[in-house]
């Protein structure tokens, strides 16, 4: 039975059926009811959520990228004003005399007096010295010398302990000569987590340290790090840190200087991606790793647009905002097929999370269809051969 049916009502009969079994790809439109809008709600039946009609819980614009507009958009991107609340490091600035704390080293040195600095007669280079012979501070702040006893340390510059050290060993040492140092800075720490290279502590010594001093103490940043963000916390409170400026100097940053009991965290790049769909070469997401990125170099990244199915009329970049009214929307248009798209999309720069995708073109449908489709027919015509054998 199946050998008598035509060859094109087989191909019908497939195409009927095998239509409900295509998957249809994301259908896009932009002319459409812009005044419709929808938000998502809780939905009791399935303890998830369902996308609903809705008053200004989610609106967008359609924005066609143009010179007018391309300003706008590097407005958006921008990444808001430095917090002023943090002071920063400058190769200029003189720092302020280190101030002892409890767990520092500290090294005495009374001139012609071996015995008050160094009972064992090691030399002062020797790298046990600072363990053995140093003299820490303990958890009070407090110090212990000959000849002077227990005092506190804690609070003071190196100039203050050795005027004190002077004054004190008079009694029993005629115009005594002192030199003091701090052999190690153990009083004052940061801590620095996420991706770098050997997240731990810092300490923070006699010479000033910023953001960027800490990243190069431990490690420098690891392949998954950010290169735009990092997150300082002090007292409790957060600071978002343009670390992409810090790093790349294309605009004036203050690289902010630390203070004890700092958390510097570098996240990853998850938050610095971008999504390219649609009819592009590798649908997939893309970190930003500089300042910016310019549409090109994202699109250059997917591998391109898919010559045989993309319409490069159809260029789409989705990109969210949170407004008073609730979740709004931006919906960027761009036409590469003319030289001015060309370099509109070479300036226009993506925003973290935005959402680039390619509409496929017209005939690239009917190909999709066709070329599913096709095995099934050329099985159904084989069959249909081998049965008028018999």
């Amino acid at each position: 039975m199946l050998a008598r049916l035509p060859l094109g009502l087989l191909f019908c009969c497939m195409l009927c059926a095998g239509c409900s079994d295509i998957i249809p790809g994301l259908n896009v439109r932009l002319h459409g009811d812009d005044n419709r809008q929808y938000h998502v709600e809780p939905d009791p039946a399935t303890h998830g959520y369902q996308v609903v009609g809705g008053a200004g819980r989610l609106s967008y614009d359609i924005v066609p990228i143009s010179a007018d507009t391309l300003q706008d958009a590097w407005n958006d991107t921008a990444d808001g004003d430095v917090p002023t609340a943090l002071p920063a490091v400058l190769p200029s600035d003189v720092p302020p005399e280190y101030q002892i704390g409890p767990e520092d080293i500290i090294y005495v040195t009374i001139w012609d007096h071996p015995e008050l600095t160094s009972p064992f007669q090691a030399s002062v280079n020797d790298p046990s010295v600072p363990a053995l012979q140093g003299r820490v501070v303990s958890a009070d702040g407090t110090v212990f010398y000959p000849y002077v006893g227990r005092f506190k340390a804690q609070g003071m510059t190196v100039p203050a302990l050795r005027d004190y050290l002077t004054e004190h060993l008079r009694r029993v040492i005629a115009e005594p000569q002192v030199d003091v140092r701090v052999v190690a800075f153990r009083a004052k720490r940061i801590e620095v987590t996420g991706e770098v290279l050997k997240p731990g502590t810092v300490t923070l010594d006699d010479t000033p340290k910023g953001v960027l001093q800490a990243i190069a103490e431990t490690g420098g940043l690891t392949p998954l790090a950010s290169r735009r963000r990092a997150v300082l916390v002090r007292q409790g409170q957060s600071y978002d840190l343009d670390l992409g400026g810090l790093l790349s100097g294309s605009r004036p940053v203050p690289n902010p200087a630390l203070a004890p009991g700092d958390v510097l965290h570098i996240p990853g790049q998850s938050g610095d991606e971008v999504f390219l769909l649609g009819a592009v070469a590798k649908q997939q997401p893309f970190p930003i790793l500089e300042d910016s990125m310019p549409l090109t170099r994202a699109l250059t990244e997917a591998g391109g647009l898919d010559t045989t199915r993309a319409n490069q009329t159809g260029v789409l970049i989705f990109r969210m905002h949170h407004g008073v009214a609730g979740l709004h929307a931006t919906v960027y248009t761009l036409d590469l097929s003319a030289p001015a798209g060309m370099l509109l999309a070479s300036q226009f720069p993506l925003k973290p999370r935005d959402v680039v995708y390619v509409q496929a073109a017209a005939v690239a449908q009917y190909n999709a269809v066709i070329n599913q489709l096709l095995p099934s027919v050329t099985s159904v015509y084989e069959l249909a051969y081998v049965s008028t054998l018999h």
